[in-house]
């Protein structure tokens, strides 16, 4: 499917959402793939960067009170105080990759069902970042039909401890030995960051927690 645009159509379900931003007066919000704009007619005034010219010109149509940005989201600054948006499974992983490296206050996803309950993300969002699943949406609720159900995730910042700026430091310098970021004598020490394999980062992890 073109961009791999699933639209959510339950507007019960859709207002719902919003209402988990808890839009307060003068926070910047942006929304992520507003599609048809079935989130955005409920959010008083926001940024909205959407990657199908097609779907952006009718935005803008639509809504004068929104900023539309017609945009691949990950060439966008994320330091918005409330992000929200129906995210597809592709951009899910290097979306959070530069949240994390972003300033905002809150963010709700809609994301595949399974997503971070497996590899290296399920290994380090809990340590760099406050996660919890709000609800559960059934695949029948989008059209076009997707092939897995989704799930609302609220992200926040957390506090980091040493421990967890370390490894924060270690994840997001991806393109760096790991010898250079740390001090260690483990046997994959001169590889960079982006090459180890989940079990090397088990191990790292483990070690840093030992120290």
């Amino acid at each position: 499917m073109k961009l791999d645009q699933h639209f959510l159509i339950n507007e019960k379900i859709a207002e719902e959402i919003v209402s988990f931003l808890d839009i307060k007066d003068n926070e910047s919000v942006l929304e992520i793939g507003p599609g048809k704009g079935i989130l955005s007619k409920h959010i008083k005034k926001a940024t909205l960067v959407e990657l199908d010219k097609g779907l952006a010109d009718e935005l803008k149509n639509k809504f004068s009170e929104h900023k539309i940005i017609n945009k691949n989201i990950l060439k966008i600054n994320l330091n918005y105080d409330k992000i929200i948006g129906n995210i597809p499974y592709s951009i899910c992983e290097p979306l959070i990759n530069k949240l994390i490296k972003s300033n905002f206050k809150l963010c709700i996803l809609t994301v595949p069902e399974k997503f971070m309950e497996k590899g290296l993300l399920q290994l380090i969002i809990p340590t760099i970042l406050e996660t919890k699943i709000l609800i559960n949406i059934n695949k029948k609720e989008f059209s076009p039909l997707p092939r897995v159900n989704s799930k609302v995730i609220e992200i926040k910042k957390k506090e980091l401890n040493n421990q967890e700026r370390l490894i924060k430091k270690i994840y997001i310098c991806s393109d760096k030995k790991l010898k250079n970021l740390i001090n260690t004598n483990l046997s994959f020490k001169e590889k960079k960051v982006r090459e180890l394999s989940l079990e090397e980062w088990n191990v790292l992890l483990n070690d840093i927690k030992r120290t």
